[in-house]
């Protein structure tokens, strides 16, 4: 038996509404939607961002716009998950490609969120969710559980649940722990959580929260570079489209210069070691599952990457090693 409580919400406005209140409480909470879904919850992740109340949510994308496709894969939802809600707070973006990923990554996100005290996003899809897989186990000696909650009055004298301070992390508690008042404001606030108009005090509790990023970036991995890193061809991906294109670096490789560079954490962006993993190749070809690209658009409005071609699906279904080796043939000709 494991320690969960398991609610099945009216609605999905009503379930990250819910998670949010669980974690303000203190439970680690998590909330699991697809792409329409999502985007009823963006008003509650910007309530997430300006409360500091750390959230885990799933999205399992699917095609749209709207009911779309709903059976199907796709990954249409990258550049929405990156700039959800209303207002600049701190986020992170993950993209798992396996179960066995999937599985240490939900850990990372649940100890970077209450570290951070921000909502994680990881992005699945229709593919990745509902494939079987034969997995090796877990090694749980890898695994940690790190809550960063403190008793008020821990830090300062007087508990203030939004203290300015360098790293932009400021003391969480909950209530009923300790004598402090613990006060969360969808308002901006001073830093005992009081609301307030005063326009000093919405700068320097702005500043604090964007100062995350400082740390966040360092927390979050480079790409997973697959076979040769000198390669010439590099196919670059995210999210489930991995176990793919690794068997079609596996049957080119005999006889092509070819690897492939996976991104799983992909917000912040990984500037430097995308840089790193990308550089000295004569030609990139990213594959997604979508029409748009936005993996391109991210490496080259972040990183200053341009990606020479696409290969790209957006019909429902995920890709086939054998119609991605089809289409390189037709960009080597």
């Amino acid at each position: 038996h494991m320690p969960l409580v398991v609610e099945q919400a009216e609605d999905e406005i009503a379930a990250i509404g819910m998670a949010i209140g669980a974690s303000y409480a203190g439970a680690r909470s998590a909330v699991g939607t697809s792409g329409g879904g999502f985007a009823l919850m963006v008003e509650h992740i910007s309530l997430a961002g300006i409360t500091e109340t750390p959230v885990v949510i799933y999205c399992i994308q699917r095609p749209g716009p709207a009911t779309g496709l709903p059976t199907r894969t796709e990954q249409g939802d990258l550049l929405f998950a990156i700039h959800a809600g209303h207002g600049e707070f701190p986020r992170i973006v993950f993209a798992p490609g396996d179960p066995l990923e999937m599985f240490y990554t939900s850990i990372t996100a649940f100890n970077l969120a209450d570290k951070y005290q921000i909502p994680v996003i990881i992005l699945g899809d229709q593919y990745l969710a509902d494939t079987y897989r034969v997995c090796p186990l877990p090694d749980l000696e890898r695994i940690s559980i790190d809550r960063h909650i403190c008793a008020p009055g821990a830090h300062t004298a007087e508990y203030l649940r939004y203290h300015v301070t360098p790293t932009g992390i400021s003391p969480r508690s909950i209530p009923g722990r300790g004598p402090g008042m613990v006060v969360a404001d969808s308002d901006e606030h001073d830093q005992a959580g009081h609301l307030t108009e005063d326009l000093d005090k919405r700068i320097k509790q702005n500043n604090k929260r964007l100062a995350k990023y400082n740390g966040i970036k360092q927390e979050i991995s480079g790409p997973t570079v697959y076979g040769d890193p000198k390669a010439e061809t590099r196919l670059v991906c995210w999210g489930s489209t991995a176990g793919i294109v690794q068997e079609v670096v596996d049957r080119l490789s005999k006889h092509k210069s070819i690897n492939y560079v996976h991104f799983n954490g992909i917000w912040p962006f990984p500037v430097e070691a995308a840089r790193s993993a990308l550089s000295g190749a004569r030609h990139l070809i990213a594959v997604e599952n979508n029409a748009q690209a936005p993996l391109c658009a991210l490496l080259r409005s972040e990183a200053g990457i341009t990606v020479n071609d696409t290969i790209l699906k957006y019909n429902g279904m995920q890709f086939f090693p054998e119609e991605i080796i089809e289409r390189l043939h037709g960009h080597d000709r």
